[in-house]
Formats: structure tokens, C-alpha cells, sequence
């Protein structure tokens, strides 16, 4: 394949919806930008690519057209519309109706016809497929008319009816039927309608036997509310509705972009250009009157037919120009989404000024000047357009500002911004110049972003919030003008807070609830919330927290994350591995425990004050702030008999040793599981593992088994370990004596609770002679004292509890296993017999460890 094929396969197949620089496309492609450039120019040249910008390019493949192309905004603010429309178009066998609602004048009518061009172009409906429209309100005055023009009536169905007569229906077979006003269709017709939707049939006026089929595909409009005006069984048969916005909601570019198309038809009309005033197309995208689209058209009808009455035998026919600042419009033009940017940097001639002021504002911040600065930079920019704004659409735009603000700073971040006019009038007026500015590109070039995000980077994600919710490409650079007369007077309070806080809920808005509530009782930025799946995994949740910490201060003093369920080490290892600050995870999150460390970051507490108040939240709260089981050198002990005799060691450790070692115990699998998880750095804090089994871990630990000590060189080992440690020799010998007195055969004894100690150990020893003949083996001291504490032990907790067993039966993986077990079964039967217990499947397999090396 050549290398111009392979690019445009690419870009078809993974970037279609984007737009690219020719340097990306190099990159991507791994080719220079001087032969990709040609590749490119090559390809647009074939009408494969479409062209946009100058400095720099853009590249985008090019789609093929469809019908919606013909609407302006279908890639804009009804973009959502359009691609529900498609939905129900190609949804089989046969789509599914639609209600298209609105105020009139805003086009619904032109929409409908779209959607049959559309179906048509798809093939979903033949080539030959009608479009049959029927207005209801020109018959609501006459049901049974109405009722006749849409099904048809049969001969003699009223006076008059001379014949059989085929209705809109039968019109529209294999085609769109568009009932427009549809509110007005007497109950009767919407009856007759929902049971054509449901069956494919329908009875003509005067018909009551013969059903008549048709395959029609339905949509229906109004300008009411659709609760208040048709019948709950007809819109339940009506999946989809979509509410097309009045000409004044739609954005500026889209309003400009219907006034330019306005007038394009009049010089079609007259085939001539007319050449109109900026100040004319300001006033015009102005306009909100109820009929919308429909009103702007007449009002441009009615200029132009002035103007041509004036001066119909001039070559361009003039509109309202007094002076140089106007507009050339073309007959048949046809304008591309640059060619109509390039009229809006014309109407508001800001482009030059905009990229001027952009990087005055990035000098500005790398210069450490004071926010207030560069808030007065944009002031002064945008104040310029102030003599042709209209104080009407300042309100409007206002007010999405305003709502926009509620959603996400006020009601998510506690964040009050002023209430002064002025302060939301020049808010107002930098959107407006931005609306009006907007390239069509995607935002590539990045220097203002990064110089925000290099002084103010708390308040930038603050803001990127609020962007989300106003802007319909948030990722746009020309948005970030907003930052500075928005936030200028809050960016030093932000940028105040030392930590970085996340809340982590299962729910849909758990932790944003709790999130709203702390950070507006605290009155800042405090927590950001993440919502989470119920299935979601903690590597998921690691990637998400490592993306908002991007996004965060790289200097804050520490992460602190609270959470609501899930494993609390396992939390703290994974988002460990995404942050290199200080880091403390706190689980069971409630409204309390998030609003006093929320108060505590408030008053810049230290980290380990948090940390250690965090420890006071209750039983069922756990916090960790550290790597590993703890912050302060430990020693770990695990015992395969169980949690109560490492707790018996850890008292001998704490009576005889400094209190310099902090002694955990851990139940034996817990152990091999922390091991088999954690890498090394888990246990910089742990000094060494005791245990009375050896454990095999690829880690460098160093691990003990209690029963060398019994023997010289342990005992050398486990003294070395200590003192390394910080002991004195004398406090290592008196833990030894307790150790070993301890491990003496009194002191299985004295471990007993209940039981007769020397009939136990009897039995004991029994079953190790048994193991020995039968195995043909001597077992030495150490592994005789350790089965004797293991199944002296083990008996006296088989008869005191009534287990049932842990977890699966065992499953012996090998011949030499199996023997074991059969062998076991086999020596355990006498006491089993004696004290009417049942050795578990679980035990057999602890006492085949233990004596694997030996057999």
C-alpha cells in the first residue's frame, strides 16, 4: 500500500471526527512534514480532505453529506437532535415515530423534510417514497373533514360521499407522513393514529370490517405542551421527542450563520450580492420575537426589498451601509464553517486583537504579576464591542453564566463570586466576544492553558468545571479569557489550600452531595468528588485519581482521600503508585468525617495532624497515611496455629524488649497474601517476620522461625536482628529465656485451656511416632515441639468450636499429597474416635506443609 493510501486510512479509521495539523499528521504517520504536507494537499485536491485555517492548518477527512448538512448548527447545538433523529430513522424494521416540539418560526417543518431526505439518502425508504404533510389546525374546526383527508372514506360515509375516496395515509405508504400541529387532531383521529402505530391498520371514515394496511412512517409537531394536548396511549406509542430552541438560544455563530443564509437567498432572488452593514447583521442576531427563524427571514426580506427598491439597478445592492464596516454576501455562495468564521471576525473584528491579548495575558503570568493585572488586560479588550451590544442579549447571555455558575461553583465548590452588575456584565461581555471570535478548529494551541495552569492550577480545574457546563466545546483556549474576570477575586483564596482532597462514593451522587455540602459550609475548594460504578475496580479508581492529581498544584503538602467501602490497603498501594506526595486514605466516608478534615485543610493543619486526627473518627474508620502495616520500625509475627499465639509472643516481645519496636501480629494467610502483593518498598519500615513456619517470599525480609532459636545459629540470627534494631543485649536475653521456656514442653502445657496436658501431648506424640514409621524419618527437636504445639492446639480448638471447615475442601495436587492425605486419615482416626471430632481437610493440609521437607 503507498504511503498517501496508508495516511488517509489512518486518519479515516482513527481520526475522523478530529482535526489535525499536518505536523500531527507527520507524527502519526512517522513520516516528515514535508512530504506529509504534499500527501495532504494531494489528498484535498481529491476531495478527500476538507481544509480549514491558516497558521496553523487543519486537516480533517472528509464525511460524506447527508441531508442534515443542510441545517445550520447539526454539528453545533443540534447536534443532539440530529443524531436522535438518525436514531429513528434507521432503527428497524421500519424506524419509530418522532414529536418535534418548539415555538413556531423555529423550523420545525424544514426539520421533517430533512429527516425524509435523509431516510431516502440512506435507502431505508425507496427512491419514490412520499412526503406527505398535513397541518392540522387548517381543519380544526371540522374533525370529520379532517378525519376523511387523513384515513379516507368509503362511498356513502357522510352527504357528499360520492365514492370511495384514499386518504393522507394511503398517500404516504412506504413513506414519512408529517402531521404538523398536531395537537389539534381531534381524540378520535389520535385514537384511530395510535391504533394505525400499533397494528399497521386503519378503518376509513364510514368502514367498520375491511381494515385497510399501511407501512408509514410518522412524524408528528406542535407548539404546545404535549401533556396538556394529546392523549397519554398516542404519545406512549411515540418513543421520541426533540424540542428545537428558539433562534435566540441557539449560539451567536449559529444566529449569524441563519442571517447570512437569509440573505443568500435574497441575492439568489434579485441575482445580485448585496453588500449589508455590520451594524445591520448585529441587530439581526439580536432579534427574539415568536416567530424565531421565520421573523429573522421576513426581517431580511423586507431590507432587501427596501434596498432594491432604492437601488435595484446597482450592480451590488447596498443594505444600511454608511461606511466601510460591512459585508459582501454572494448569490449561490453556499458559505463553509470558515468562510462564516471569517464574516464573524469581520462583524466583531477581534481575531488579531484576541491572539494579541492571548499572549500579553501569558506574559503576564510568567512574569508573576497579580491576577488583577491580567483580569484588567481582558476588561479593556472586550470593553471595545460594548457600543453595539444590545443590553438585552448581555441579560440573556448573563443569565447562562449565572447558570452555569450554580451548577458547578456554586452548589459543587462553595465558591460565591460577586453579585455586583458590573462584576456579571463584563463576565457577560467576555463570553460574548469569545462566542463571536470562536474558531472552528479545536483548541491545539495550548500556551494560555499552560501558563494558567503553571500559577493557578486549582483554579483552572475550578474553572474547566464551570467551562464544561457553559460551553459547548469546553476544551476551546479562547474560553480561558473567562478565567480572569470570573475568578479574579478568588484564585489567591483557591490556590490557599494546601491539600489535595477526593471523595470516592459508590452511587451516581453520593460523593458529590457530600462534596457540595462540605466545601459550601467550609465556603472553598476543599474536595472534588468522584462518582463511582458499584463494579468498578480500584485500578479504575487509581486512573481516575491519578488524572485529577495531574490537574492539581505538583507543591501541594499531600493527597488525603476518603472513601466509602473497599480494602483500605489495597486503596492506599494502588493511588500510592500514581502520586508522589504524601498520601492518607480514610474509608467509611461519611458528611462528618469529610467536614472536619475539610475544616483542618481550611486552617493549613500539618499533614500528620490530619493524619492522626483522622485516627479518632470511630471503630468502623480506618485511616492509613503511611506505607506498609506501619510508620515506625515492626516487627511482623505469624503463626500458622493461629492469631492467639502470635499475640502470646507479642506480649513476651512488649514485656521484655525498649518499646522502640512496634510488634503487629497477622493471621498466616493474610501474611502470604501481603507478601504475595506488596513490593519491597511496603516493608522499608519492618525490621523482620517471626513465624513457627518458614515462609518463601521473593522479598528481602528477613524471617524467623521461632523454633531455631532453640538452636545456636537461630538464636545468633534473632539477637543480631534486634540489637541491629536498637535493643540491648540484656533486654534480647531476657526475651530469649521467655521464648524458650515458653517453647518448652510446659509450655505446651501451660497453652492448653481446658485439657489434660499430658493426655494431649500422649496423643501428640502418638501421631508424630506414627508420621515417623511411616515415613521411615527422625524428626529433630524443632519440628517435634512445633507439631506438638500445632496439634495439641488443633484438637483442643476442633472440640471447643463447632467449624465446619475454611473455605474449599482440600484438593491434593499430587500422588504424594494424595498419599498423605489417605495416610493422615488414616493416623487421625483414633482421635477422632476418642473426643467425636472430625480433622478438617483444612487441617491435613497445614500438617502436609509443615512436614513436606521431611517426607
Amino acid at each position: 500500500m503507498k504511503a498517501i493510501d496508508k495516511i488517509y486510512r489512518t486518519l479515516n479509521q482513527d481520526y475522523a471526527d478530529q482535526k489535525l495539523t499536518t505536523q500531527q499528521v507527520a507524527d502519526i504517520a512517522g513520516l516528515t512534514r514535508g512530504v506529509v504536507s504534499a500527501y495532504l494537499s494531494q489528498l484535498h485536491s481529491a476531495g478527500k480532505l476538507v481544509k480549514s485555517g491558516t497558521r496553523p492548518v487543519y486537516w480533517q477527512v472528509k464525511a460524506p453529506r447527508t441531508a442534515f448538512d443542510q441545517v445550520i448548527g447539526a454539528k453545533g447545538s443540534l447536534q443532539a437532535i440530529t443524531d436522535r433523529c438518525l436514531e429513528a430513522i434507521v432503527y428497524p424494521p421500519s424506524g419509530f415515530p418522532l414529536l418535534i416540539t418548539g415555538p413556531s418560526g423555529v423550523g420545525k417543518s424544514f426539520f421533517a423534510n430533512i429527516i425524509f431526505e435523509e431516510a431516502k439518502r440512506l435507502g431505508v425508504i425507496g427512491p419514490q417514497a412520499k412526503f406527505v404533510v398535513l397541518n392540522a389546525a387548517d381543519y380544526a374546526n371540522n374533525p370529520e373533514l379532517l378525519s376523511s383527508i387523513l384515513f379516507g372514506y368509503k362511498k356513502g360515509a357522510f352527504t357528499g360521499a360520492l365514492s370511495d375516496k384514499t386518504g393522507l395515509i394511503d398517500q404516504a405508504d412506504q413513506g414519512y407522513l408529517f402531521l404538523d400541529e398536531v395537537h389539534r387532531l381531534p381524540q378520535s383521529s389520535q385514537e384511530k393514529l395510535f391504533s394505525l402505530l400499533d397494528t399497521g391498520q386503519f378503518y376509513p371514515l364510514g368502514e367498520t370490517s375491511q381494515p385497510r394496511k399501511a407501512n408509514v412512517r410518522f412524524i408528528f409537531a406542535t407548539t404546545e405542551k404535549v401533556e396538556d394536548t394529546l392523549l397519554k396511549t398516542l404519545l406512549r406509542r411515540i418513543p421520541l421527542q426533540v424540542t428545537i430552541p428558539t433562534f435566540i438560544e441557539r449560539p451567536l455563530s449559529e444566529r449569524l450563520a441563519i442571517v447570512v443564509h437569509a440573505f443568500e437567498q435574497e441575492a439568489v432572488r434579485v441575482q445580485r450580492p448585496y453588500q449589508v452593514a455590520i451594524a445591520t447583521l448585529l441587530q439581526l442576531i439580536r432579534v427574539d420575537k415568536p416567530g424565531n427563524v421565520g421573523a429573522v427571514q421576513n426581517d431580511v426580506k423586507l431590507l432587501c426589498a427596501a434596498a432594491y427598491t432604492a437601488q435595484g439597478n446597482a450592480p451590488v445592492i447596498p443594505v444600511n451601509v454608511v461606511d466601510d464596516a460591512n459585508i459582501l454576501i454572494q448569490p449561490k455562495a453556499g458559505y463553509t464553517s470558515e468562510q462564516l468564521n471569517n464574516i464573524i471576525s469581520q462583524v466583531i473584528d477581534k481575531h488579531a486583537a484576541l491572539t494579541a491579548l492571548k499572549a500579553k495575558l501569558s506574559q503576564s503570568l510568567a512574569a508573576n504579576e497579580s491576577v488583577t493585572e491580567q483580569s484588567l488586560l481582558v476588561r479593556k479588550a472586550v470593553k471595545t464591542i460594548e457600543p453595539v451590544v444590545e443590553p438585552q442579549l448581555v441579560v440573556t447571555i448573563q443569565s447562562r453564566l449565572k447558570k452555569a455558575y450554580q451548577a458547578t461553583l456554586a452548589s459543587r465548590y462553595g465558591i460565591k463570586l460577586p453579585e455586583d452588575d458590573d462584576f456579571w456584565y463584563v463576565c457577560a461581555l467576555t463570553l460574548l466576544v469569545i462566542e463571536l471570535s470562536q474558531s472552528n478548529a479545536p483548541g491545539q494551541d495550548q500556551t494560555l492553558t499552560k501558563a494558567i495552569h503553571k500559577r493557578f492550577p486549582r483554579s483552572l480545574y475550578l474553572f474547566q468545571q464551570f467551562s464544561a457546563a457553559l460551553f459547548e466545546q469546553p476544551d476551546q483556549e479562547l474560553n480561558n479569557l473567562l478565567f480572569f474576570p470570573l475568578l479574579a477575586t478568588w484564585v489567591d483564596k483557591i490556590e490557599g489550600i494546601q491539600f489535595n482532597g477526593i471523595l470516592l462514593a459508590h452511587g451516581q451522587s453520593t460523593a458529590a452531595s457530600i462534596q457540595g455540602v462540605v466545601n459550601n459550609l467550609c465556603g472553598n475548594y476543599l474536595f472534588s468528588a468522584l462518582d463511582m460504578s458499584v463494579d468498578v475496580s480500584v485500578k479504575d479508581i487509581s486512573r481516575q485519581v491519578q488524572q485529577y492529581l495531574a490537574s492539581q498544584s505538583a507543591s501541594a503538602k499531600g493527597t488525603i482521600v476518603l472513601f466509602d467501602m473497599g480494602s483500605l490497603r489495597q486503596m492506599f498501594t494502588e493511588i500510592r503508585d500514581v502520586s508522589d506526595q504524601e498520601l492518607m486514605v480514610v474509608n467509611n466516608l461519611t458528611t462528618a468525617m469529610a467536614l472536619d478534615i475539610g475544616l483542618r485543610i481550611q486552617r493549613n493543619d500539618s499533614f500528620e495532624s490530619i493524619a492522626k486526627a483522622s485516627l479518632k473518627f470511630g471503630e468502623t474508620t480506618d485511616t492509613q497515611y503511611y506505607e506498609g502495616l506501619s510508620n515506625q520500625k515492626n516487627v511482623i509475627v505469624s503463626c500458622m496455629s493461629g492469631v492467639g499465639l502470635s499475640e502470646e509472643i507479642k506480649k513476651m516481645m512488649t514485656a521484655t524488649l525498649s518499646g522502640k519496636l512496634e510488634i503487629t501480629t497477622e493471621d498466616y494467610k493474610d501474611l502470604n497474601m501481603i507478601l504475595e502483593n506488596n513490593d519491597q518498598r511496603f516493608f522499608n519500615n519492618t525490621q523482620f517476620v517471626i513465624t513457627t513456619t518458614d515462609i518463601k517470599s521473593d522479598l528481602n525480609i528477613d524471617v524467623i522461625n521461632i523454633y531455631d532459636i532453640m538452636e545456636k545459629p537461630g538464636y545468633q540470627c534473632l539477637e543480631h536482628l534486634l540489637m541491629a534494631a536498637g535493643e540491648s543485649k540484656k533486654s534480647v536475653k531476657n526475651l530469649m529465656d521467655q521464648m524458650l521456656r515458653f517453647f518448652s514442653i510446659e509450655g505446651v502445657k501451660d497453652r492448653l485451656q481446658f485439657m489434660n496436658p499430658d493426655i494431649v501431648i500422649g496423643e501428640v506424640q502418638k501421631i508424630t511416632d506414627r508420621y515417623q514409621d511411616y515415613y521411615g524419618i527422625e524428626l529433630d527437636g524443632k519440628i517435634k515441639l512445633n507439631l506438638y504445639m500445632h496439634l495439641s492446639l488443633m484438637i483442643e480448638r476442633m472440640i471447643l468450636t463447632s467449624r465446619t471447615g475454611q473455605g474449599a475442601a482440600y484438593q491434593p495436587q499430587s500422588d504424594k499429597e494424595r498419599e498423605f492425605y489417605s495416610v493422615s486419615r488414616s493416623i487421625f482416626k483414633g482421635v477422632e474416635m476418642k473426643y467425636n471430632i472430625k480433622i478438617e481437610d483444612y487441617e491435613i493440609s497445614l500438617m502436609y506443609q509443615l512436614l513436606k521437607p521431611y517426607i
